[in-house]
């Protein structure tokens, strides 16, 4: 595996050192790198983004037994699931798969509209970004206020260049924010945005991950074009013990997709 070298601007993405860190979801997209101690420390999973993978979501709920989820996805439906669930039952009926193949698609279904019936789980079928255009989308701050007096909350953002709209915000809601994983998009085409975002954020909280999702090429200069990146509240980080320059971490990250090798890369 060829590691490259990002340029020195970059330095700023290099990740605090802590000793807590876990994966939660699966080990390929969809899991993410936590820290366990600041996890144990929040009641509330507020997940910006939801899609059709949530190994993520199901494992918080497991580790947190009484803690909330909350979902913000305004495309989030099940007509992909039954759309599967009708093409697989053909191939079945014409013989061309065994049934033990099309129960996999009915019992993922039935997972997904099962997962919707958890009483500590909410979603609101709207779109997270800023400024609103429609009825169909909020902001952040509004999505916080609901919570009331809820201060111990840990973001997932997975919603495609918004990231980069609502950065102020989570900014600004940094005294109810304990950690957050951020999946930036297309940083080639908003490479101004990115660093603008990431200097926004750092001065509320700081880097504890970096991993590059290999399911796109990375840039000419070594940084790839999505990052999967995983912040904590400073007030929350006790002393600096360090810095870490090498990625990806054995045992810790994996591959986006399998089929891939992982991108590798360094600071310096």
């Amino acid at each position: 595996m060829s590691k490259n070298i990002l340029n020195e601007k970059y330095n700023l993405l290099k990740p605090h050192k802590t000793n807590n860190l876990v994966r939660i979801g699966r080990n390929m997209v969809g899991g993410y790198i936590v820290d366990l101690n600041i996890l144990e420390q929040t009641n509330t999973l507020m997940t910006l983004g939801f899609g059709p993978e949530w190994s993520f979501e199901l494992d918080y709920l497991k580790m947190k037994k009484g803690s909330n989820l909350i979902i913000y996805d305004h495309n989030l439906s099940a007509v992909p699931y039954m759309k599967q669930v009708a093409k697989y039952l053909r191939r079945f009926l014409t013989f061309r798969i065994p049934y033990k193949i099309l129960k996999l698609r009915l019992d993922s279904y039935k997972k997904y509209k099962n997962f919707f019936k958890l009483k500590n789980v909410k979603l609101h079928k709207k779109k997270i970004t800023f400024p609103q255009k429609n009825k169909n989308e909020t902001d952040l701050n509004s999505a916080i206020k609901e919570l009331d007096n809820d201060n111990k909350i840990f973001l997932k953002i997975d919603i495609q260049c918004c990231e980069y709209e609502i950065a102020n915000q989570i900014a600004e809601n940094s005294e109810k924010i304990n950690m957050i994983v951020i999946v930036f998009y297309w940083i080639n085409k908003n490479e101004k945005k990115f660093i603008d975002s990431i200097k926004k954020l750092l001065d509320k909280f700081k880097i504890v991950h970096i991993h590059a999702n290999n399911f796109h090429s990375k840039l000419t200069n070594g940084l790839p074009k999505m990052l999967e990146v995983t912040f904590l509240n400073s007030k929350l980080i006790k002393e600096n013990i360090g810095y870490v320059k090498d990625f990806p971490i054995d045992d810790l990250d994996y591959p986006c997709d399998p089929r891939k090798e992982d991108i590798s890369f360094s600071f310096k």
